[in-house]
């Protein structure tokens, strides 16, 4: 009988292998697409900021007079820049947030929102403080306020290690774990609150893409933010 038994499971090993690998080479599948998507859209959005950094060397070129300054360039600069004045200080004071905690971008077809993390999450938490949640809503009203075709959330966090036991045990992986599960709560709040989620994409960097070198305590936390980035819709606005 142990010899029957035996030679049973013998001849059920190969096809249970064959089971375990096939199943593993359809997860591997599946996760190769999701990332090669993923890359994509982060393709494209790299080519966007490459066009944006081209379009300010060359106003850079205009200001230290290399070339002669024409006054529709400086006006459009300057509109430009009083936009994302206005949409800063309306987004700061209907939030109550102190300055420099949100922050607009101007980026070539579009806008960014950089917000520190202490406004939306406490520290080694990805669940949204209520402050957090009227600021991703002054940032919703800005995003639906004209047509857009894409909306890019990142997490991002400084340099410093995770240490607290409690932090390790929710975030094993770590500060890229950490920054994107931050940006997927960030996401996921913009969809319930009536995004589109086919218009979302996101990602978590760590501390991969620091905004100044992690040399203090001030610039940790400049680092420590979740970026908005807005591709709006040119086109339809004309319509």
């Amino acid at each position: 009988m142990k010899n029957v038994l035996r030679c049973s499971l013998l001849l059920a090993l190969p096809l249970f292998a064959g089971c375990v690998a096939q199943t593993r080479y359809d997860e591997a599948l599946a996760e190769a697409k999701y990332f090669q998507r993923q890359y994509q859209d982060l393709a494209a959005f790299h080519g966007e900021l490459e066009a944006e950094n081209e379009r300010l060397r060359g106003e850079l070129a205009l200001y230290q007079g290399k070339t002669p300054i024409e006054a529709a360039a400086t006006e459009e600069i300057d509109a430009r820049l009083e936009r994302l004045r206005q949409m800063t200080e309306n987004i700061g004071t209907a939030a109550g947030v102190a300055p420099g905690d949100v922050e607009f971008v101007d980026v070539v077809g579009g806008y960014g929102v950089r917000v520190t993390d202490a406004v939306l999450f406490d520290s080694g938490s990805d669940q949204i403080k209520p402050e957090g949640r009227n600021v991703l809503q002054q940032v919703l009203k800005q995003i639906t306020s004209g047509p857009f075709q894409r909306v890019w959330v990142r997490g991002h966090t400084d340099s410093d290690p995770v240490k607290k036991p409690e932090t390790v045990q929710r975030f094993p992986h770590g500060n890229l774990q950490l920054s994107a599960a931050r940006a997927i709560e960030v996401a996921a709040f913009l969809r319930t609150s009536g995004l589109p989620e086919d218009k979302l994409v996101v990602a978590g960097f760590g501390p991969s893409q620091p905004v100044v070198p992690n040399k203090d305590a001030e610039s940790k936390r400049r680092n420590r933010r979740v970026e908005i980035y807005v591709l709006e819709d040119e086109d339809a606005a004309q319509r």
